[in-house]
């Protein structure tokens, strides 16, 4: 029994604790992935149609003396989705964390959101990382295994709520509000967590200037919080102390209300 497995997997086990990161083939998913193998962790890299980046993230993993493999899934077909986990559990045996970072993002409101773009944004961001959820707890239920989930949320689901982006919203903030249920749902198979970050990457039509503008003024400190600190934050929700834990990471963006998305608030002059 992998009882407690997610703690940071030790050098010269014969074994290494299994991750599985949904986006992981670039952006900030790829610093997580890159992260989760420096500690020692055997990362899969899922990714949906970026197959070349996946493999240059796995590569780099593997340049760096880790190991790794890419997996391709649609988020939007279940199926996939259960193949996928069945894929890990054939391939290593277990898996100890599943971190669900994919996201999809549209720029609308209430009054102009389409129809198609609020259910690829449900299927994405809510759906898929309820279903693998569930197929992770099934497949290390079966194994009398254990492990844990980290969801990657959003900080304005955190009662700082604005107009834009209504449909990736929509489905963080129910993503966000079942970390408890999932917890107790879960339990003791699975462990669930999540991460609340702030503004990471460019976005949308950013430039380069923009998003240094935007991490300028978009945190009471004048600074966002790096990725790298974000994927330590994941890390670290893999430990056995942490369920139903719930980590705001973003310099305080939290704190600032805004009535716009800061990637459309903020721009350079």
């Amino acid at each position: 029994m992998n009882k407690h497995a997610s703690q940071q997997p030790k050098a010269g086990t014969a074994a290494p604790a299994v991750v599985l990161i949904t986006g992981a083939a670039k952006r900030v998913g790829r610093v997580i992935a890159e992260r989760f193998a420096q500690a020692g962790y055997a990362v899969v890299v899922h990714y949906g149609s970026s197959q070349q980046e996946a493999r240059d993230t796995v590569q780099a993993i593997e340049a760096g003396g880790g190991s790794a493999v890419a997996l391709q899934a649609d988020l939007q077909a279940p199926d996939q989705l259960t193949a996928m986990m069945a894929s890990v559990y054939a391939r290593f045996g277990r898996l100890d964390v599943l971190v669900n970072c994919a996201a999809v993002f549209f720029p609308d409101t209430l009054a102009d959101f389409a129809l198609p773009d609020l259910e690829r944004s449900w299927q994405v961001n809510c759906r898929a990382p309820l279903l693998l959820t569930q197929a992770f707890h099934r497949q290390a239920q079966q194994r009398a295994q254990q492990g844990v989930v980290i969801n990657v949320v959003d900080q304005k689901v955190r009662a700082n709520f604005h107009p834009e982006d209504f449909s990736y919203t929509v489905a963080k903030a129910a993503l966000g509000n079942l970390t408890a249920m999932l917890a107790m749902s879960a339990a003791p198979v699975l462990r669930v967590n999540a991460l609340y970050p702030g503004l990471m990457a460019t976005s949308g039509d950013q430039s380069q200037a923009d998003f240094e503008y935007s991490s300028a003024r978009s945190t009471p400190l004048g600074y966002i919080a790096p990725i790298t600190e974000i994927a330590d934050a994941i890390l670290l929700l893999a430990r056995p102390s942490f369920n139903g834990a719930e980590f705001v990471v973003d310099a305080g963006q939290n704190l600032v209300r805004v009535e716009r998305d800061v990637i459309n608030l903020y721009r350079a002059p």
